[in-house]
Formats: C-alpha cells, structure tokens, sequence
C-alpha cells in the first residue's frame, strides 16, 4: 500500500468520526494532516510518514507511531475513554 493509499484509508475512517478534518500541507517539507480540533486547537493530528502511522500530540509535542489504521482507531478509543474519566 502506497502512503497516500494509507492516507485515504485513514481519512475514511476518521471521517466516520465526530470532529476529524482534512488539513493540507501548507508549508514545504510538512505533511498533509488528518486532524482533529474541538474548540479550535488541534488535538491530535494524524499523517502518514514513510509507511508509517503517525499520530501528533500538539499540548505535549509528542509523535506516536501507530501500526497502521486499526491500531490508529483502538489509540483514539483509548484516548476518549481516559479524556472522558479524566
């Protein structure tokens, strides 16, 4: 699967969730972004990189690497459910 399959793959997806965008690379040498901003700041921002998943926590400057989309889902369902009993 080429990055830009897997990019799609993961837009399909988050689409399906509440609050998720597209954001396209604005500037040379970034990525193009799946991201999620409830309240305006982006929360998590979700992109592919060399084959690889990743996921970018802005609040904590922090990149989790995922193994690919079902991976991706089941860290943001875990995300949710500590947010929300947080």
């Amino acid at each position: 699967m080429t990055d830009e399959e897997l990019f799609d793959e993961i837009g399909t997806a988050l689409l399906a969730r509440s609050g998720w965008h597209f954001e396209p690379a604005t500037t040379p040498g970034s990525f193009p972004s799946w991201c999620l901003d409830p309240g305006g700041d982006v929360a998590v921002a979700v992109n592919v990189i060399d084959g690889k998943v990743v996921a970018y926590l802005p609040s904590s400057d922090r990149e989790v690497p995922l193994d690919g989309v079902p991976c991706l889902l089941e860290w943001l369902d875990h995300q949710e459910r500590h947010t929300e009993s947080g």
